[in-house]
């Protein structure tokens, strides 16, 4: 799977540099986030809502699109006992569809789409990584053409095995906030 990411990756970066080269706005940006991440369906039953802490790195490949590879990070307390933390661990590649030109200040929003892994990690127990999809929104407002307040809700669907962790399709939700640096 390593594999694959890196070759969609190094696909990515060829194509973007020629089509980035013809807008004159920077292309790069990183997000630092914190929020909430949401179990959802048949896993909500096993764990509870924890905190989230996340980050991207994107590229603008062209005035609406965009390539970003995200990591959010979870830490859940189990629903029976309260006493065993799991940590999700959500690995993405997403291409981002941006609803509206992206401005210098005010409102913008984008749609993204992608699949990675997302690692379950038992206190004291196993660890599991599963395939997952994922899909959701940035919400962004610019201050500056440098700094932009970003609000990201998530979802992500993990193909998991019920056997290991309950269900089959677990369904989590990163929502969270903070600021995009483009440069």
């Amino acid at each position: 799977m390593r594999r694959v990411f890196t070759l969609v990756g190094l696909a990515g970066a060829a194509m973007a540099a020629p089509l980035a080269a013809q807008y004159s706005s920077p292309a790069w940006f990183v997000e630092a986030r914190v929020g909430a991440m949401v179990p959802t369906f048949d896993i909500a039953d096993d764990i509870k809502t924890g905190s989230a802490f996340g980050g991207t790195i994107g590229y603008r490949i062209g005035s609406r699109l965009s390539l970003l590879g995200e990591l959010d990070y979870g830490k859940h307390d189990d629903k029976e006992t309260e006493t065993v933390e799991v940590t999700t661990t959500h690995f993405m590649a997403k291409v981002g569809y941006a609803l509206m030109e992206p401005r210098e200040r005010g409102l913008g929003v984008s749609l993204n789409l992608g699949a990675g892994a997302v690692k379950f990690d038992v206190d004291g127990g196993s660890s599991y990584t599963y395939p997952a999809i994922n899909a959701g929104a940035k919400i962004t407002y610019g201050f500056t053409r440098s700094i932009a307040l970003v609000l990201s809700p998530q979802g992500d669907i993990i193909f998991g095995k019920e056997e290991e962790i309950g269900t089959s399709n677990a369904w989590v939700w990163p929502v969270t906030a903070g600021l995009r640096f483009t440069f």
